[in-house]
């Protein structure tokens, strides 16, 4: 679809010095999507105390002296 959008000068510019004139357009497609089309957050993350942690120093029930 085709649009009109008034972007900032100091945005724009730095649009075209890092991607170039040709690449407006897709540019701000990726921006656009990876904002609104986001991914939910898991539980970790969520909460500042909880943390993902390695699982490779998980024990087996082996492990355990019963």
């Amino acid at each position: 679809m085709r649009t009109t959008v008034e972007i900032r000068d100091d945005i724009y510019q730095k649009i075209v010095k890092e991607y170039g004139k040709r690449r407006i357009s897709i540019t701000i497609n990726e921006i656009l999507t990876k904002y609104f089309l986001k991914k939910r957050q898991d539980m970790f993350g969520v909460d500042p105390w909880l943390k993902q942690t390695d699982l490779s120093d998980i024990r087996d029930e082996h492990d355990r002296n019963l």
